[in-house]
């Protein structure tokens, strides 16, 4: 398919029809599928195989009342709405659709934190969301049933539950807030690496202060990782304090040596104390009887007892594992070197950038117009994104120990709510049941956290096996899979070690379920360079059963060929273009059995012309 011709609306409208999804879209998103000969309505169907029967959904727009309907016929026959059958219906959803229906941005999205594709994928994989679900239906049932409870003041009553109405409405919509601001921080990022490109493309037009920019810019990066690299290893040493206090690792030292003189705290365990009341004379000299001695043995757990005798252990055993050099200041003073060391960095850093502003300066003041607009872009994108953050952290932070009721700041809300519902509680008389129902919550969350860890272990496990398979020559492994992949060694990799780890993950995934799943790929080579595209093109057929490509012309090199020698059966070729006076000359002559023509398109099945078509873009 041609650019242009519909490869991204097909694939939106595959996603709604398998999820869903278009019950909830605005007369906007409707009537963008209205193609230009204004028809009162369009059909969309979808035809699965599902334990070898049909299963067909169908998706009907109205574009004259601006609705949406769907039609699912399966052996119990037609139905008017979208009924996946039940052993299927945990992957047609929104969000699973899209891990199966999915553009080449997919890759990029499953290794982004602000996307958190990854975790979702897992989630929606293994329905982990009913927990969540089967708390929030006991929360709801507390609710209701303190508003059917009599009370002595109807008024107070209301008021409370007002308030808890309006501080749960106040963390819904913080929530929604923060997933915004994730989103736009993630656009912002990469506007922010476009308006840098556009910039330095400018400024590279007086060749020699281009040179000095790169070379600039490479350094200033240089400065920025050891800045980062030594604000990481200043923070580990404020973390131990006898590093960050003058004269403490001394102390401690003394303190673990006057614990060996005193033989402690072996010589005052439990045996001491039998021994000393097994004497004639305590300890001080003075002479025992039986009523002392008893005394002695009643209160001999009181003192370093086996919990406190593990405690001295334990700093004992810290004090020889931290405090092993033979001069402690050393340890103090090595903190104080980093703390230099990092003045130096930042130092450093700052001279580059000034370097920098000054050799911005002198390319402005030759009065490029041009270069002035697209720093002027990246200045605003830059405040921008500076702003994000801050709302960002602002919603993340820790809680104060007085939160305000207007607060911004999730934590502080789920607290404000708890102490809300329990003003509730008590004037409904529900206390008892509130309880119950916080540590059935609790139990909930507990299984959930639970669940995820061994299952992120687990398909971690997995995934990395199957990348060692598949990608033998130069592995790339996962080192963590928490709200997304986080690459081992790495902050990030090339673009076809990116979509073969995303790849990977994903038929790690698919391969969990008894069903057989496809990967409907838009410009699956698109943004792979002609060296990378045939190790892609290679494992897809070990990853998946069914793989379903659209593709512009260009992509057929070192990928399509590589594909049907590493899978030459069971391969459907077709062609599909907009029906143009300019392209009648390319279908003309065709076999009429291999042609379907519609009101505005061509469609030719074949391999032959598939290899011949040569059009990236309509025309």
């Amino acid at each position: 398919m041609p650019n242009g011709t519909g490869k991204t609306t097909t694939l939106k409208l595959l996603r709604a029809t398998l999820s869903g999804s278009a019950k909830n879209w605005n007369p906007d998103e409707i009537l963008a599928f209205r193609n230009n000969g204004n028809p009162s309505f369009g059909q969309f169907i979808v035809h699965l195989a599902l334990n070898e029967k049909r299963l067909t959904f169908e998706l009907n727009l109205d574009f004259e009342k601006l609705t949406v309907d769907y039609r699912t016929t399966f052996r119990s026959g037609v139905k008017d709405g979208f009924y996946p059958p039940p052993q299927i219906s945990k992957f047609l959803n929104p969000t699973f659709a899209d891990l199966f229906v999915f553009d080449g941005e997919l890759a990029n999205h499953l290794l982004d934190a602000n996307r958190t594709r990854a975790r979702e994928a897992i989630d929606a994989l293994f329905q982990l969301f009913l927990l969540e679900k089967v708390r929030g239906k006991f929360e709801s049932y507390w609710q209701s049933y303190t508003e059917t409870t009599n009370v002595k003041s109807e008024q107070w009553l209301t008021r409370l539950q007002n308030e808890l109405k309006g501080l749960n409405q106040t963390r819904q919509n913080v929530k929604h807030k923060q997933t915004k601001l994730n989103k736009e921080k993630s656009r912002l990022k990469s506007q922010i690496e476009q308006a840098q490109a556009e910039y330095d493309k400018a400024f590279k037009k007086d060749e020699n202060l281009g040179k000095d920019l790169d070379d600039l810019n490479g350094r200033l990066q240089t400065a920025e990782n050891l800045v980062k690299e030594q604000i990481g290893t200043v923070m580990r040493s404020m973390r131990s304090p006898h590093k960050l206090l003058p004269g403490l690792a001394h102390q401690l030292v003394d303190l673990k040596s006057n614990l060996d003189l005193l033989k402690l705290p072996t010589s005052t365990s439990k045996e001491f104390f039998d021994e000393l009341a097994a004497a004639d004379e305590c300890v001080c000299g003075r002479h025992l009887d039986d009523l002392t001695r008893q005394a002695i043995r009643d209160r001999a757990q009181q003192y370093l007892g086996e919990d406190e005798v593990g405690v001295l252990n334990s700093i004992k055993s810290d004090i020889a594992d931290y405090c092993y050099d033979s001069n402690p200041d050393s340890y103090h003073q090595e903190f104080q070197q980093e703390l230099n060391n990092l003045s130096k960095f930042i130092r450093d850093r700052d001279d580059l950038k000034t370097q920098k502003s000054g050799l911005e300066n002198l390319r402005e003041q030759k009065g490029d117009s041009e270069i002035r607009e697209k720093k002027e872009r990246l200045q605003e994108l830059e405040e921008k994104q500076k702003k994000c953050i801050k709302d960002l952290e602002e919603i993340e932070r820790s809680p104060s120990p007085q939160p305000d009721k207007n607060t911004e700041c999730l934590k502080e809300l789920n607290r404000l709510i708890q102490d809300k519902e329990y003003e509730v509680a008590e004037a409904t008389n529900t206390i008892k049941l509130k309880k119950q129902i916080d540590i059935l919550s609790r139990i909930l969350n507990q299984a959930h956290g639970k669940a995820r860890e061994e299952l992120r272990e687990l398909i971690l496990k997995q995934t990395n096996d199957r990348i060692a398979e598949l990608l033998s020559r130069d592995p790339i492994f996962l080192e963590d899979i928490q709200e997304s992949l986080k690459l081992q060694g790495k902050e990030g990799a090339s673009v076809g070690q990116t979509l073969s780890v995303s790849y990977a993950f994903l038929a790690t995934l698919f391969n969990r379920t008894e069903h057989q799943l496809p990967f409907i790929v838009d410009s699956p080579a698109g943004p792979l360079d002609l060296n990378i595209r045939p190790e892609v093109a290679r494992l897809i057929p070990k990853l998946c059963d069914q793989f379903v490509a659209f593709t512009i012309s260009s992509e057929r090199q070192n990928f399509v060929d590589v594909l049907e020698y590493s899978k030459p059966q069971n391969i459907k070729y077709l062609t599909i273009f907009r029906k143009t006076p300019q392209m009648n000359d390319l279908w003309q002559n065709i076999d009429d059995r291999l042609v379907t023509e519609t009101s505005n398109g061509i469609l030719i099945q074949g391999k032959e012309f598939f290899d011949r078509f040569d059009l990236d873009k309509e025309i």
